[in-house]
C-alpha cells in the first residue's frame, strides 16, 4: 500500500535538497550584456575555433549588399560601421555580431523589424529566408542573432530549432553558438549533447567571455548530476514552470506533468521496496533474539488482558493539496527556503502537483 506521508517526503525532499544550479545558470543568461569584460585566451586551447576576421567579415558582407542589388547609397551607410579599424579591431565577438546584424538591418527592413524587436518586447518569429536573405552568411548571422535572444529569454524549445543548424566554422561568434546551444540542450533534457558543447567551449574555442566560461562550469556540474531520482523530477517541475510562465499550456507541457508523476510514483515504488527490505531483514533478526535477556521482562511489562503487539491502528492517510505530513513548523520552514531559493512561483507549482497526486489516488 502507497502512503501519501512518503509521496510527500519526496516532495520536500525535491524542495529541499535539489540543486538550485539550473535556476542560477537561467538568471545568469538572462542578465547577460554584450558590453561585459571578455577573458581573451584564459585557457590552453586545441583545434580552436576563433572569431571571424574582420576582413573576412566585411568582404563577405560586400558580397552580400551586391548581391541583395542594395542601392550604392544605403551600401555606403552599412559599411560605415567598419570603417574605423581600430574601433572595429577592439570589439568582442559578441559585439561584432551586433554590428554586423545593425549593417544588416540597414539594408534589409526585415531585419531592422526583427531588432526592433527583440530589443522591447521581442518576438518568437523567424524570418523567411527567401531569395537573397537565403545566403548562408545572411541567414545564419540573423539566426544567431535570433537565437541568441530566444535562449536569453527561456524560449528553448525555439532557439534549439535554429541554433543545431549552424556550423561554427562558419559565424563571427562561435563562442555564443556553442554558450546558447548548450543552455538550451541542458535544459531541454538533453545532457550528453550539452556536454559535447560546454567541452568545446571550454576546451576549443578562443576568446570566450569569462562569464561564459563561469557559467559553463556550473553547467558542467548539472551534466554530470545524475538524470534520476530527485534531480530529474526538480527538473521537470523547473520546466514545466518555465513553460508555464511563458504563457504555454500545450501538449509538451502537460506530457512534462505526466512525466513528473510518474517519477514520482517510481520514487515511491522503489521506497516500499527498500522499506520492504528493511523490514524482513528487521524481522529476521528480531527471530533470533527471542530468547535473548530482557525479553521475558519485555513480555511481563505488557498490558494485561491485551492481545495487540503495541502498535496503534494504521489510519488512512488524505491529502487535501496541502504539504502532506509535515507538521506546520517544517512547512513554514520550507516554505521559506523556496521562497528564497526558487522562482516565485515555485510554490505554487508544488501545490498544483499535489492537488493532482491526491486527485489520482482517489
Amino acid at each position: 500500500m502507497r502512503y501519501l506521508k512518503s509521496r510527500s517526503l519526496i516532495i520536500a525532499s525535491v524542495i529541499l535538497t535539489s540543486s538550485i544550479a539550473s535556476t542560477i545558470v537561467e538568471a545568469a543568461v538572462v542578465s547577460f550584456r554584450a558590453d561585459d569584460a571578455v577573458g581573451r585566451n584564459a585557457a590552453v586551447v586545441s583545434a580552436a575555433f576563433g572569431r571571424m576576421p574582420v576582413t573576412q567579415l566585411k568582404d563577405r558582407l560586400q558580397h552580400w549588399l551586391t548581391l541583395s542589388r542594395t542601392d550604392e547609397a544605403t551600401s555606403t551607410q552599412a559599411m560605415e560601421l567598419w570603417s574605423d579599424q581600430a574601433q572595429v579591431d577592439g570589439l568582442t565577438a559578441e559585439q561584432t555580431l551586433d554590428r554586423l546584424i545593425d549593417s544588416l538591418a540597414i539594408a534589409d527592413k526585415s531585419v531592422q523589424q526583427l531588432v526592433d524587436s527583440c530589443r522591447s518586447t521581442g518576438t518568437r518569429r523567424s524570418l523567411d529566408y527567401e531569395g537573397t536573405r537565403s545566403d548562408a552568411f545572411f541567414r545564419d548571422h540573423v539566426t544567431l542573432y535570433h537565437a541568441r535572444w530566444l535562449t536569453q529569454h527561456r524560449f528553448y524549445d525555439e532557439a534549439i530549432l535554429m541554433l543545431e543548424t549552424l556550423n561554427p566554422e562558419n559565424v563571427v561568434d562561435p563562442a555564443s553558438l556553442f554558450f546558447y546551444r548548450a543552455v538550451c540542450r541542458l535544459r531541454l533534457f538533453k545532457s550528453a549533447d550539452a556536454g559535447d558543447d560546454i567541452t568545446l567551449l571550454l576546451n576549443h574555442t578562443l576568446d570566450v567571455p569569462s562569464r561564459f566560461r563561469a557559467v559553463a562550469e556550473m553547467m558542467k556540474e548539472e551534466v554530470q548530476v545524475a538524470t534520476e531520482g530527485l534531480s530529474q523530477v526538480a527538473r521537470l517541475m523547473s520546466d514545466v514552470q518555465r513553460r508555464l510562465d511563458l504563457g504555454n499550456s500545450d501538449d509538451p507541457v502537460q506530457k512534462r506533468e505526466d512525466e513528473v508523476v510518474a517519477a514520482l510514483d517510481k520514487l515511491l515504488e522503489e521506497m516500499e521496496k527498500e522499506k520492504q527490505k528493511q523490514q524482513q531483514a528487521g524481522d529476521g533478526n528480531g527471530q533470533g533474539q527471542q530468547n535473548q535477556p530482557g525479553q521475558q521482562g519485555a513480555a511481563q511489562s505488557a498490558i494485561k488482558g491485551s492481545a495487540a503487539e503495541g502498535e496503534a491502528d494504521r489510519k488512512e492517510l488524505n491529502e487535501s493539496g496541502n504539504w502532506g505530513m509535515l507538521d506546520k513548523q517544517a512547512e513554514t520552514k520550507a516554505r521559506e527556503l523556496i521562497r528564497q531559493q526558487f522562482p516565485p512561483n515555485f510554490l505554487d507549482a508544488i501545490s498544483r502537483y499535489t492537488r493532482r497526486i491526491a486527485e489520482q489516488k482517489k
